[in-house]
């Protein structure tokens, strides 16, 4: 087969597998409830996107697919309304809104245990949905063209999916469970943050997961396969004169949160940490339309190039930055 019949069946293929994944429908993640998940906000539109928006657009990741085989340079982050920014399927429209009423509206005290508990559980609901989109396409795509990946392609590619398998499978579940104890008990202590109030709205809202071990996790879980990978969430919620952040975790995870528990507002680099894990370590990053469009194409493909990659703190200021002070 010559090469650029196997692209054609390949774009072909994957754009399958996207109309696909557009199309799948889920049941609520609140258990025990049964109706059909909506497209919810993991960030407020109303508020917080809002305050960052112009003309009511931001750039947000573009997690489409039907770019990959473009001739032209990927760009990641891209235009949208924020109608379309920063969505999942996870609740149903009465959860939803039940749910994360009282962080809703500029209501939100990042001192309250309780609002940082459902700060943590938007952030674990995302990365949930946002997951098991992302494995479900990878299954999709592997049926329908899956015999045209080279042995090392395909070998790769099915060990990113058995990683996303097991966080569905693993500790996905065991993070709903510690959830849904805590609120049962309404032992909110047991989340752990670190949260800051800055008086500026910095431009950018985000919502996130990601270990605190950082560059040490690959080798924390190689001698660790079986256990529960331990996340922190980090939210920014910016409004009209701030911006509100908050890093959360579970107090079982204390012992590799050091790293994440000293990060200061006063310390020189803050920002420069702020925007290392906004840019590098989310997928669930929305900026204001003229602070992305100011830096140069050679900042954006540097922090494009460091997205999934840059985990370590003390490299935070080989990032451009984005957000200022």
């Amino acid at each position: 087969m010559r090469e650029s019949q196997r692209i054609k069946l390949l774009k072909a293929g994957i754009g399958k597998a996207q109309k696909s994944s557009n199309r799948r429908q889920y049941k609520c993640i609140q258990s025990g409830c049964s109706e059909k998940a909506i497209k919810s906000h993991s960030q407020q539109k109303k508020c917080q996107l809002e305050s960052i928006s112009e003309n009511l657009y931001v750039y947000s990741v573009d997690k489409g697919l039907y770019n990959i085989f473009s001739d032209k340079p990927r760009e990641i982050l891209v235009k949208k309304t924020i109608t379309e920014s920063s969505r999942y399927k996870g609740y149903c429209n009465a959860h939803d809104t039940d749910i994360f009423l009282k962080i809703e509206n500029n209501n939100l005290d990042i001192s309250n245990d309780f609002h940082n508990y459902l700060l943590l559980l938007r952030c674990i609901s995302y990365e949930f949905a946002n997951k098991r989109d992302a494995y479900l396409r990878q299954v999709d795509i592997l049926n329908q063209v899956g015999d045209l990946f080279s042995n090392e392609g395909r070998m790769n590619y099915e060990g990113s999916g058995y990683g996303l398998k097991m966080f569905l499978e693993i500790d996905a579940p065991y993070y709903f469970l510690r959830l849904n104890e805590i609120k049962d008990t309404e032992d909110y202590s047991q989340v752990r943050f670190n949260s800051f109030e800055i008086d500026k709205n910095l431009g950018v809202s985000c919502s996130t997961c990601f270990s605190p071990l950082m560059e040490e996790h690959g080798e924390w879980m190689s001698q660790n396969i079986d256990s529960i990978q331990p996340f922190v969430s980090m939210s920014i919620i910016p409004s009209k004169e701030k911006t509100l952040v908050s890093f959360c975790w579970l107090a079982e995870f204390d012992e590799f949160c050091d790293k994440i528990r000293d990060i200061d507002i006063k310390q020189d680099n803050f920002i420069h940490i702020l925007n290392m894990l906004a840019f590098t370590q989310s997928e669930d990053t929305c900026v204001t339309p003229s602070l992305w469009e100011q830096l140069t194409q050679y900042e954006k493909t540097t922090i494009y190039q460091q997205m999934g990659t840059s985990d370590s703190l003390i490299n935070a200021t080989n990032i451009p930055l984005v957000m200022q002070m």
